[in-house]
Formats: C-alpha cells, sequence, structure tokens
C-alpha cells in the first residue's frame, strides 16, 4: 500500500518520511556493531533530530502499540545509567569482582576516589547513547497510522536487496574491494551493508518471510500482484545461494527455520487468493533456478563455499564460542549480580583470558548476547531480558493462534519471526547491537504489538 493513502493527512507523510529517514540512514551507517565506528558520530545525532521532530510534529501517537517495548527500553536505559552513578571508595571496592580492580587502583597510587558500578564508564556512556536509535524508531511507529506502518515493508526490503547487490560487488572486488564501507569487515567475503558477515546472513534469512508478506498482500491490481509476485519468488530463491556465499553457519542453520515460515505466511496469508500464472511461474523458476547455479558455482569456484564445509567440517568443541564458555562463566559468577558495567565484555575479558587462548584475534564480544547482558548488567538486566521473553513469547503465541485473515495477522507473523531469528542468532552472535539490526527489531516490535492490541478490541468489540 503505498503511503499516500486516502486516510494519510500531511503530518502522518512527514512523520512517514522522518522515519524512513532514520531507516535509510541505518542502512548506510549502522551495519556495524563497534562503539567507535566513525558514521555513529552523524548517526546517533541524526536520531535525536529525528526523534525530536516525531514528537513535535503535531499528531496523535498510538503510544499503546510500543508501550511494552519502549518501558523496557527506558528501563535498560535506567539500568545502564544507575552502572554510571560514582560510588563511595569502599562500598566500590566491595562489589562483587570489583576487589581485584581496587587493589589495582591501590597500588597505582589512584587513591581513594568515587568510582561507578561500570569498570568501563566511557564505554557504558556510549551504550546509552546507542539506544536513541531503536528508541527513535518505536516511537516513529506509533506516530503514523497503521497503513503506513505497512508501507515500511517495501523500504526494508529494497535496503535487503541493495545490501545483496553490495555484497556481490565486494566478492568481485575481492578483499580490498572499495565497496566494504568498514575498516574491521571480514574481507573477501559479502557483508553487504553490514560489517559482520553474520549480521549480513541474518537480514538474509530474515528476507524470506518479509518476501512472503509483501507477495501474500495483494494490491487490488492483478497485473501489479502478478508481478510483485513473481520479483518475490525470484528473490527468495536468490536469497540460499547468496546466503551461502555469507560463509555463516549460523545462517545456514536459521535458513529451514525461516523458509517454513514463509511458506506458512503464504499459506495463510495469501489475502486475495492469488497464484501465479503457469507460464510467469515456470519462467521465474527458470530463471531463478540458472541464477542460483551460476551464483553456486561461482561461489565454489572463488572457494566461497565456506559456509557449507564450516557447517559440516567443524565441531562444537572447535568453536572459539564454546572454547572461551568457561572463562565467561567465571567471569559471570565473580561479578553477579552486579555486573561489569554495559560495554565492558572486552576490556574485562583480556583481564581474564588465559594464555592458551590467546590468538592473533580478540574476542570482543561473546558471541552470546544473553551470557554478555548476564555479565555486563547483572541480575538486573537478566530480568529485564526474561520480562521482553516472557512479553514476546504471549504476543507471538497470540499471533500464530489468532485465525482472521487480514493484513494485520500476517504483518504480525512477520514480526515474530522477525523476533525469533534475531533473538536465536543472539545465542551464537551479537546482530542487535547494530543500528541497523535494533531498528528493525524495534519495528517487529511495533507490529507485534499492533497486532495484539488490534485483537483485543477486536475481541472487546464481539
Amino acid at each position: 500500500m503505498p503511503p499516500s493513502t486516502p486516510q494519510a493527512r500531511w503530518p502522518d507523510l512527514v512523520r512517514f518520511g522522518i522515519l524512513v529517514a532514520l531507516i535509510v540512514a541505518c542502512f548506510l551507517g549502522g551495519g556495524a556493531s563497534r562503539l567507535d565506528v566513525l558514521s555513529l558520530i552523524y548517526l546517533q545525532p541524526f536520531a535525536v533530530i529525528c526523534l525530536a521532530a516525531l514528537l513535535i510534529v503535531p499528531g496523535p501517537i498510538e503510544w499503546r502499540t510500543v508501550l511494552a517495548p519502549l518501558l523496557m527500553l527506558a528501563a535498560l536505559a535506567a539500568i545502564i545509567a544507575s552502572q554510571l552513578i560514582p560510588l563511595p571508595p569502599g562500598l566500590w571496592a566491595a562489589l562483587p569482582g570489583h576487589g581485584s580492580f581496587a587493589e589495582i587502583a591501590s597500588g597505582a597510587g589512584a587513591g581513594a576516589v568515587w568510582r561507578p558500578i561500570s569498570l568501563t564508564p566511557d564505554l557504558g556512556l556510549a551504550s546509552l547513547a546507542g539506544l536513541v536509535v531503536p528508541a527513535a524508531a518505536l516511537i516513529g511507529f506509533a506516530a503514523i497510522p497503521r497503513a503506513l506502518t505497512y508501507s515500511l515493508l517495501p523500504i526494508l526490503l529494497a535496503g535487503a536487496v541493495i545490501s545483496i547487490l553490495v555484497g556481490l560487488a565486494q566478492v568481485g572486488g575481492g578483499e580490498r574491494s572499495p565497496f566494504y564501507l568498514y575498516a574491521v569487515t571480514s574481507p573477501g567475503l559479502p557483508v553487504g551493508l553490514f560489517s559482520n558477515r553474520n549480521h549480513q546472513a541474518v537480514l538474509l534469512v530474515m528476507a524470506w518471510p518479509m518476501l512472503a508478506v509483501w507477495a501474500a498482500c495483494s494490491t487490488g491490481n492483478r497485473r501489479a500482484d502478478d508481478v510483485r509476485r513473481s520479483v518475490a519468488l525470484a528473490l527468495a530463491i536468490l536469497l540460499l545461494p547468496v546466503l551461502v556465499i555469507t560463509g555463516s553457519r549460523a545462517g545456514l542453520a536459521l535458513a529451514p527455520v525461516a523458509l517454513l515460515l514463509a511458506a506458512a505466511i503464504w499459506r495463510a496469508h495469501n489475502v486475495g487468493g492469488l497464484r501465479l500464472a503457469p507460464r510467469a511461474r515456470r519462467l521465474v523458476w527458470a530463471g531463478a533456478g540458472i541464477t542460483a547455479v551460476l551464483v553456486v558455482g561461482a561461489a565454489i569456484g572463488l572457494s566461497r563455499d565456506e559456509a557449507i564445509r564450516r557447517f559440516f567440517e567443524s565441531s562444537f568443541e572447535d568453536d572459539s564460542r564454546f572454547q572461551h564458555m568457561p572463562v565467561m562463566l567465571r567471569i559471570l559468577g565473580d561479578f553477579f549480580p552486579v555486573g561489569s558495567g554495559f560495554g565492558s565484555f572486552d576490556p574485562i575479558y583480556r583481564f581474564y583470558e588465559p594464555d592458551a587462548l590467546l590468538s592473533a584475534t580478540y574476542f570482543n564480544h561473546a558471541h552470546n548476547d544473553l551470557m554478555e547482558i548476564a555479565i555486563t548488567g547483572g541480575l538486573p538486566a537478566i530480568l529485564l531480558a526474561l520480562a521482553f521473553l516472557l512479553w514476546a513469547g504471549r504476543n507471538i503465541f497470540a499471533a500464530f493462534r489468532d485465525r482472521s485473515a487480514s493484513r494485520r495477522r500476517a504483518f504480525a507473523w512477520l514480526a515474530g519471526g522477525i523476533i525469533l531469528v534475531a533473538l536465536a542468532s543472539s545465542l551464537v552472535d551479537y546482530p542487535l547491537r547494530t543500528p541497523l539490526m535494533s531498528v528493525l527489531f524495534a519495528l517487529a516490535c511495533g507490529w507485534l504489538g499492533q497486532g495484539r492490541s488490534s485483537a483485543r478490541d477486536a475481541s472487546a468489540r464481539g
């Protein structure tokens, strides 16, 4: 549905434009998780400007749609902020895990200085500033009418397609390709608009259910619907070989789940009951099949079949994520229940890292965001994560129990799929630490909350 709907007024269109501008900015400069990325210099201030503009432009804001995730985001901000409050020297030294650092500070002649819970307050402040991006996305979602929230989907798909094209250009250009956007990246691999191949793979996996919803919802124009379904089918087939080239085992593991969800969405939400014409279907399958064979062949020829080899040849014991787990459990035990401070994982891990695990690369994140949240945020962050899982689980379960054939239901299913893929990948990586993924996750929370609130309203009216 295009933005120029009869229900849309000029404030709605202005707010829609602001939210789209934020999404585009995140695609262009929000694909890295590091706190020292140069693009954050403009991305975070731009998010603040967007947030202020969304609140200034006149018009209602449907706070109920995003109330729960917004309150939890505020609670996360409060936890991070509380870790930045200076404490008396004696109290600080008595905190779990802080005693060793108090001894080091004393030996260095630092004296009795008030210090916060966070052992890296500068990185904690950077983590706090990073929350403005998903906050602006949540408020922007609540500030536009429902019809316009559905119009965000083609924009997200366009961004995914551009990321695919950039990734293919990166592979073609080799390790020194000028198409890499970040200095710290995976050279020689198609990371697209991200700095990490695993994050690109997560976006590709999410694209399958997105394509299913985009193809299933009718525009009212039969010819346009046929073209849309042809494009969606071709892209869906092309995604698999492109995913293989990324070399992401997590992406390959999540692919069957996303494909099953996409098939379920298409079957349940093909609103107009439309089907692709037989001749068009044969042409699409033939063209996409040839393209897939060429891409896979090129991948193998260029030794980019890394994901398949790593998936079958590597064992869990050889994976560095699992090798580091005992050390992370020790850190968690030492700092529980207060945590070491958001953003502190890298320097804290270096303090604990045994000689046997030293290598030419550094372990910048836990590669298990639940573990890293527990280490850095302590018990309050664990309880907040559990609260979100409870909210998301209840709403996803309600969405899949909903039997109404509607666009609202289709987007609720899509939202559930995006959230589940993001959370599953967070068990072995950290995709939500990128501004782009955090915005996509925020929009999914909005669609999920929108579907739940609409279902309650319909039940009340019945």
